[in-house]
């Protein structure tokens, strides 16, 4: 199944806002292993400048028409992308997206074969990150974001580095905000959906997905993912990045199609991560999502799923005094956004 606009990439990663204090969630996590390379394909220039290189790594499945702008926006100041194919047979569609941009295409792992698609690709992101760690130090990279594409690192230090500049700093974490759907199908959601949820306001009540940020890492050889939001085992303080110089913009549910599109796909899944009682429950946007839209598959009546997912969307006067309480911004980080 294709999404027209992401990459299921992970929105499943996107998606995991889990709480992972709790010690027998991290042991969960743990349990992930990291798998031997089989297969690197090169695309463009792959070479790290000592004490300055930058490098993003994500997981992605089903790539999407959006990967070559959100490749271009990103490697205006990244200095290369590890794509980890999730399904290697689409190598061929990775290699003309991503066409001669400095880009290295790896099979990802293939762990969790059974397990449900909301929870196994969390465990083989876990796993890619664990292969790009040493494979980027050895090509003399000093930091590692990990991120989505159906995310954004905005804000006006991020193509100066100055966040990457101190010595004495081990981790960067950025805080996100979350799009606001559209009453629309776009195919452009960078451009189209402009309108974000502010984190941080009524404990997130209106956020769909994680809110918990996304991190980047100084390498070395100690460090290990923390689920798909941070990192351990790193050299020097961590730095929380004000939201002034750089957020992360999160575009989970651009449309009702996207949506729709995703829960369909993701099918039928446990309450709890990983199908596992001893982990977090599921957030409850993803639960109610999966009992809309399986319902309808039973009984063929989409119309409550419509209604469901419409809620979401703010009409223009609820948007405006959303925008003056404070709590949804206005963000353009392409140009020539649609007017709404």
């Amino acid at each position: 199944m294709s999404n027209p606009f992401f990459s299921w990439s992970v929105t499943l990663n996107l998606l995991f806002a889990l709480c992972i204090s709790n010690i027998c969630h991290a042991d969960l996590l743990n349990q992930c292993e990291p798998y031997a390379l089989t297969s690197e394909y090169r695309v463009g220039s792959f070479e790290g400048q000592p004490n300055t290189s930058i490098a993003i790594t994500t997981t992605v499945l089903n790539p999407g028409p959006a990967l070559p702008a959100w490749l271009d926006y990103h490697l205006r100041w990244a200095q290369h992308v590890l794509i980890y194919m999730d399904d290697p047979d689409e190598r061929t569609i990775f290699q003309q997206l991503c066409g001669d941009r400095p880009v290295t295409l790896l099979d990802g792992s293939r762990i969790e074969p059974q397990m449900t698609p909301e929870s196994r690709l969390i465990r083989r992101q876990m796993a890619n990150m664990r292969h790009a760690i040493p494979y980027l130090m050895e090509r003399n990279y000093i930091w590692l974001l990990h991120i989505d594409v159906d995310e954004l690192l905005f804000g006006p230090s991020i193509e100066s580095g100055n966040w990457a500049k101190d010595p004495e700093v081990g981790l960067v974490t950025f805080t996100n905000h979350e799009a606001l759907p559209v009453d629309f199908e776009t195919s452009d959601p960078f451009r189209d959906c402009v309108y974000f949820w502010v984190n941080g306001i009524d404990h997130n009540a209106n956020f769909l997905a994680y809110g918990n940020g996304k991190s980047a890492v100084r390498l070395g050889a100690a460090v290990e993912p923390r689920g798909a939001h941070s990192f351990s085992g790193h050299i020097g303080r961590t730095f929380k990045c004000q939201e002034e110089e750089a957020v992360i913009l999160h575009y989970p549910y651009p449309s009702y199609n996207s949506w729709l599109r995703k829960f369909k796909f993701y099918s039928k899944f446990s309450d709890h991560w990983f199908g596992d009682r001893r982990a977090p429950k599921i957030m409850d946007f993803m639960l109610h999502s999966r009992d809309v839209v399986q319902k309808a598959r039973m009984t063929g009546d989409w119309a409550n799923v419509k209604e469901f997912f419409s809620r979401r969307i703010l009409d223009p006067e609820s948007r405006k005094y959303a925008i003056s309480e404070g709590r949804v911004r206005h963000y353009t980080p392409f140009t020539n956004p649609r007017k709404l």
